[in-house]
């Protein structure tokens, strides 16, 4: 098959660029020839390889999108489509690019536009009365034109079919590739050059890995490590992400005095946090709202501790992703108190010796590929059959 994929890719768009990117090399592998479509706000790491292309835009962050990002990116997007279509598949790999529908249907014509949901818009139609009704209807309007809902969770999936009113979503998890299993209870040395004293008990070891926008709630875990020190522990959080919170969250660290015990890393390669990773005990999730996080996945297969907002995505993974993890620890969303106890408790546990976990069993990558796969050539067949006509109405 010839697909175009409309995502974002690594280093912009946090998670879902490391899924898109995934997703692309992976029916590529398969022997599909996919150009995967992204755009950037400012050219900074920007990786080159064939199959890959890179479009200048300001793709919205929220449930708007102005009406010049729109422009740039749907008139970009066409030209790309003339020159290297026709293709047989238009994935949108997030809802954010529900946008530009209309756009590739004007050269897609009536050929098959599957949408893959990752949460932030659908979350945000479930579960706010504060949406402009006017935006909320053309954005419903936009998945009922899609061919197939692809949903990464399958919370997502019972969202869609409740706000949307459509019944051609299907539930197919991100093939991820994910960590090897490195368990925490032999408690491996801290590395880090300054900051503790290694003759000493070692600290407790944190990292969130999120944008440090408002609906991931860095700020609550500033107040956690707050909460954290004041009762006496020794706790360090790496946090690897970047985004508009980021000045306010040094305003309470410099506030609070905990420059120590908190690393801002900025915007970083998923290498980068994998290795931060491996080096920490537990895993921090403070979002309000999620889709499949894949960083709990990566922190489970990993077999690290996770305390988290038990908002339904999270929950997912927590809970029912494999079986229920043993050192995952949901907490009421916002309650800070709860999050900072379920990390002193989990620190107890791995300072007790315990048992070590056997390795969870992991899902395959290829074989979630297969089923895409599949589904993707269910909809080109479907879309040539003249008695079917046009599949999106």
């Amino acid at each position: 098959m010839k697909i175009l994929l409309l995502s974002v890719h690594p280093p912009h768009g946090g998670g879902s660029a490391h899924s898109s990117q995934e997703l692309a090399c992976g029916l590529r592998s398969l022997g599909h020839e996919v150009l995967h479509i992204a755009p950037y706000k400012t050219a900074t790491h920007l990786a080159q390889y064939p199959g890959l292309m890179w479009i200048q835009a300001d793709f919205p962050g929220d449930l708007n999108i102005s009406a010049q990002a729109q422009l740039d990116i749907d008139r970009q997007v066409q030209a790309a489509y003339l020159e290297n279509g026709p293709f047989d598949i238009v994935i949108l790999g997030r809802e954010s690019f529900l946008w530009h529908l209309e756009a590739v249907r004007s050269v897609h014509r009536d050929k098959p536009v599957v949408l893959i949901v990752r949460g932030a818009y659908i979350n945000s139609l479930a579960g706010s009365n504060s949406i402009d009704i006017a935006v909320k209807e053309q954005l419903l309007n936009l998945y009922r034109g899609c061919d197939k809902i692809v949903c990464i969770a399958r919370h997502l999936a019972t969202s869609i079919n409740r706000v949307v009113g459509v019944n051609n979503t299907i539930f197919l998890p991100n093939p991820i590739h994910l960590p090897p299993f490195n368990p925490t209870t032999n408690l491996p040395a801290f590395n880090i050059n300054s900051n503790y004293d290694r003759r000493q008990k070692e600290p407790i070891r944190l990292l969130m890995a999120a944008q440090l926008k408002a609906r991931k709630k860095p700020l609550d875990a500033v107040e956690i490590v707050r909460i954290l020190v004041s009762n006496g522990e020794d706790v360090h959080l790496t946090v690897c992400g970047d985004g508009p919170d980021r000045g306010e969250m040094l305003n309470r660290i410099h506030r609070y005095g905990l420059e120590k015990q908190i690393v801002l890393k900025g915007s970083v390669s998923r290498q980068q946090v994998l290795d931060c990773l491996n080096n920490v005990e537990t895993v921090l999730l403070c979002s309000d709202n999620e889709g499949r996080p894949r960083v709990l996945q990566e922190a489970i297969a990993a077999g690290k501790g996770v305390v988290a907002y038990d908002n339904p995505g999270s929950r997912e993974v927590v809970n029912e992703w494999l079986n229920q993890w043993p050192l995952g620890h949901l907490v009421p969303i916002g309650d800070i108190l709860a999050a900072s106890r379920a990390i002193s408790d989990l620190a107890a546990y791995f300072r007790s010796k315990p048992d070590p976990l056997p390795p969870p069993q992991l899902p395959n990558p290829i074989e979630v590929l297969y089923q895409y796969e599949s589904m993707l050539e269910d909809l080109k067949v479907r879309s040539t059959k003249p008695e079917l006509g046009a599949i999106h109405r």
